[in-house]
Parts: C-alpha cells; sequence; structure tokens
C-alpha cells in the first residue's frame, strides 16, 4: 500500500464522550496520522494513517489518556484506494 491506510483499533475503558475526545486528540498527535475516529458506542477508533504509522505509537497514544486496553484489529487501503 502506497497510499492513507486505515486503522481499526478497538479501545476499552472509555466511559464518557471526554474519553473519546481525549482518545482522538492523542491518536491525532501520533506522527503518521491525518485523521482519528473514536466511537464511544463501539469502543472503536478509526485512525487514517501513512502505511507506516507505528502501531506501538498508537497503542502509546491511548494508553496515555487513561484508556486500559487498545488492540489492532486490521489494516486496510483507506477508501479509494
Amino acid at each position: 500500500m502506497t497510499g492513507p491506510i486505515l486503522i481499526d483499533l478497538g479501545v476499552g475503558g472509555m466511559t464518557c464522550d471526554d474519553c473519546a475526545v481525549h482518545v482522538s486528540e492523542a491518536l491525532k498527535s501520533v506522527p503518521g496520522v491525518e485523521a482519528a475516529t473514536v466511537d464511544l458506542a463501539t469502543r472503536s477508533a478509526a485512525v487514517t494513517a501513512r502505511p507506516d504509522v507505528d502501531g506501538a505509537a498508537l497503542a502509546a497514544a491511548v494508553r496515555s489518556t487513561g484508556q486500559y486496553n487498545v488492540f489492532e484489529r486490521r489494516r486496510s487501503a483507506a477508501s479509494g484506494e
């Protein structure tokens, strides 16, 4: 993959909309991340990023917000690729 990719993350520990906002902001701060959308109801995050974005950096960013569990479910080409 040469263009942006979509990374689907599971995020455990979020209990409110503020948590989701903090996780989104933390993910967007990771080098290579273009966009991040967090869904409190499904306890997930959709991250659009460069293919070389470091999964460990994404996990560390989420954990820095106080969320106790984050895992990468899949990576795929972003829409239009």
